[in-house]
């Protein structure tokens, strides 16, 4: 059907095949879909479609560029050292435990195996020959004798792991079997122990209660990465038994055990002990040797002469460990706070119970003091 009057709309209507019988259907001409452009629309639309591709371009670029940027951003240049974030962050992690496991070590370990590692009570920790080969060049448990898979049996189940000895001074320090110490805690304090020298730290006294905190240090690890054994040098022997090692005229340095006291001091005559406090906030002999552990026998009467060579205040005080880590002076006997030059204290030793010394100036017992053992 078409219109064929002067009033049609010049769109002519042609039935289509219809999909069902009857129904006829009707499409428009061409000429109704056609559209026209201005030639400034085109351009507009040319320029859209070109700035559009070359956004995507860009937005491409940045990501390709971006991609390696973060790459060496995170990982670091090869072969260029300290340019990874990912490694500077695992080192400030590791030093942020080694300053937790020395806090540990302190407070924990220095009574016996002294506040630098040196031995008392205990064997030497801070021994090259020991600590040898205790980590690989990647920072894995290595074949040394102080590594840290040792480190953490001996801690676990004591020190019958050493010797084989149910009655080993050694105690249990995991809490896997009983003990004080967590798993953090136990990593921090191996950490600590197998620190290398190249690692360094600043070391912040603990104050006491209402008290300030001593000045900080830096202090590094025990473990020297250079280190190689000298020739003919023998294994270290897998385990380590206290020897009779006199020192310091009854004091127990890096290696000494309970001397044998000849001349026991009276009250009047007072077996002399001579000790310096030193800027290093150490306590060492005459040998410059830190000391831990003093021996006497019970009844005897020491003399304390104290040599102030730090330049700074310290103090000196005897008597039951209890009094002494709670700095309840009106219970021990002493030397109140000098800055210089040598003090003395007498002290019988007539009663029972655990013994110390040390300086409680806050801040300074962490580090300065240690035990006295009581023989027969």
């Amino acid at each position: 059907m078409s219109s064929t009057d002067g009033h049609g709309t010049g769109r002519d209507l042609e039935p289509r095949a219809a999909s069902e019988p009857g129904l006829p259907r009707f499409a428009a001409p061409d000429t109704a879909h056609t559209v026209g452009l201005s030639e400034d629309r085109a351009a507009q639309i040319v320029r859209q479609t070109g700035n559009a591709r070359a956004i995507a371009f860009l937005a491409v670029l940045v990501i390709a560029l971006f991609i390696p940027i973060y790459w060496f951003y995170d990982l670091g240049v090869p072969a260029v050292a300290n340019t990874s974030r990912l490694e500077k962050e695992a080192q400030a992690q590791q030093v942020t435990a080694i300053q937790a496991g020395e806090q540990l070590f302190l407070a924990n370990c220095a009574r016996c195996h002294g506040p630098q590692g040196q031995g008392g009570i205990g064997p030497p920790l801070n021994d090259q020959g020991k600590l040898y080969n205790a980590l690989t060049p990647a920072g894995a448990p290595g074949p040394g004798h102080l590594n840290p898979n040792y480190i953490r049996n001996v801690l676990t189940v004591g020190g019958r792991y050493v010797c084989g000895d149910p009655n080993s001074l050694m105690p249990i320090w995991s809490d896997v079997n009983g003990g004080p110490l967590n798993y953090q805690q136990i990593n921090d304090l191996i950490a600590f122990i197998t620190a290398s020298k190249d690692v360094s730290w600043v070391y912040q006294p603990a104050a006491s209660p209402g008290q300030t905190a001593g000045p900080s240090a830096i202090h590094h690890g025990w473990r020297d990465p250079h280190y190689t054994p000298p020739p003919g040098a023998t294994p270290v022997p897998a385990c380590w038994r206290a020897t009779p090692s006199p020192s310091s005229a009854g004091a127990g340095g890096a290696a000494a055990s309970a001397p044998a006291i000849a001349n026991p001091g009276t009250a009047q005559n007072p077996r002399v002990i001579k000790l310096d406090e030193t800027a290093q906030l150490q306590i060492t002999d005459a040998s410059g040797q830190p000391v831990s552990t003093i021996y006497v026998k019970k009844g005897e009467t020491v003399r304390f002469e104290i040599t102030n060579t730090a330049g700074f205040t310290h103090n000196f005080y005897v008597g039951l460990v209890a009094d002494l880590q709670a700095s309840n002076m009106a219970n021990l006997e002493g030397v109140p706070d000098f800055s210089s030059g040598t003090e003395r204290v007498d002290y019988t030793f007539n009663q029972d119970g655990q013994f110390g010394f040390g300086c409680l100036v806050p801040g300074h017992y962490t580090t300065m003091h240690g035990t006295i053992q009581i023989e027969p």
